[in-house]
């Protein structure tokens, strides 16, 4: 596992804000994005890969404007 935490943020043309969190294990990632995705608002969507069961972790997030 790499000690680096990376954090992709992408800003769609909606709007909405796409968090993908990588090179961190399992459920930790929540974490990582969770202070970002509360100042962002609301939730949309979240999708794990099969990553996030393994050891190491890339998750995106989608939160919509509201």
């Amino acid at each position: 596992m790499s000690d680096k935490q990376v954090m992709e943020i992408s800003i769609l043309p909606s709007g909405e804000v796409k968090i993908q969190v990588k090179c961190v294990p399992g459920a930790a990632c929540e974490a990582v994005s969770a202070a970002l995705e509360q100042s962002l608002g609301r939730i949309k969507d979240r999708e794990h890969t099969s990553e996030y069961y393994e050891e190491a972790v890339d998750e995106t997030v989608t939160v919509g404007r509201g």
